[in-house]
């Protein structure tokens, strides 16, 4: 996900990706999305949901592990601001 008015980015990996999308939409709307994405939140709850787009980096088998490697390396690029 990318913050539209910052430029902040948030990195994660799903097997099911409609269902993740969902879960992380109402977990920044609660504020529980957690502890360690505290400006994520701040951010989402500030500007709302128009202010962020999301977007698929790379497609892989349903491999939890090879899926985190995967994450991992596009953080390592990216360096994403909401992952810190």
């Amino acid at each position: 996900m990318t913050n539209k008015i910052n430029g902040r980015r948030y990195i994660g990996y799903s097997e099911n990706l409609e269902y993740r999308f969902e879960a992380n939409m109402l977990e920044l709307q609660r504020g529980t999305f957690g502890y360690r994405h505290k400006q994520f939140i701040d951010d989402y709850q500030q500007y709302g949901q128009e202010a962020f787009i999301s977007g698929i980096l790379e497609v892989t088998v349903n491999d939890s592990s090879l899926m985190n490697k995967k994450a991992d390396n596009w953080k390592n690029i990216i360096n994403p601001e909401y992952n810190q």
